[in-house]
């Protein structure tokens, strides 16, 4: 019986994957082979060409793009969402192959304004390209704020905050708000 759930489990999981492809294609976006979906990702702008998924990427549950028509999110080859992730933003977004992103953790490329003289609702929004290398890890309820730059192979620790200014070395193992260099991957 198990392996009968698990069957019908995978194949929903490609049929949700081969629904997003469709979604994308006909919306001029591009998505790569063996996309697999837990469940089909809310999207607050329809794309226009902006979204490129690579191959075999799986996306979980509750996820959220919020990419209007002059933003972009390349996601690379191999890619795992987690679940109730928000990517945001005005500028490009692009994560590097055979990267893992945990659940809950929000990729946020544009900001809105804080002058005293306007309300926060009617200032313009500052936005600002984020690129994360390949194999890297994101751990659940982190946050990547516009600007920030992550070099390949770097782990970031649950609940952590990463900013434009971090300077972060490859394959380093960095945790907190501010983010600290714990140790070097082995």
């Amino acid at each position: 019986m198990t392996t009968v759930f698990t069957y019908c489990l995978a194949f929903r999981y490609r049929l949700n994957g081969l629904l997003l492809t469709i979604y994308l294609n006909l919306c001029g976006c591009k998505a790569g082979r063996g996309l697999k979906v837990l469940r089909f990702p809310t999207f607050k702008d329809v794309p226009r060409g902006n979204i490129e998924i690579g191959n075999r990427v799986s996306i979980g549950r509750g996820v959220v793009f919020e990419i209007p028509k002059e933003g972009s999110l390349i996601v690379n080859d191999r890619v795992t969402i987690g679940d109730y992730n928000r990517f945001s933003s005005m500028n490009r977004i692009e994560i590097g192959s055979k990267t893992a992103i945990g659940e809950s953790v929000s990729i946020r490329g544009s900001f809105h304004g804080v002058k005293r003289e306007l309300p926060i609702i009617d200032q313009p929004s500052k936005s600002e390209p984020i690129f994360i290398g390949q194999d890297v890890l994101i751990g659940a309820y982190s946050v990547v704020l516009q600007g920030s730059h992550i070099p390949d192979g770097v782990v970031i620790g649950a609940k952590s905050l990463v900013r434009s200014r971090d300077e972060l070395n490859s394959y380093g193992i960095f945790a907190g708000t501010p983010l600290k260099l714990i140790r070097f991957r082995e």
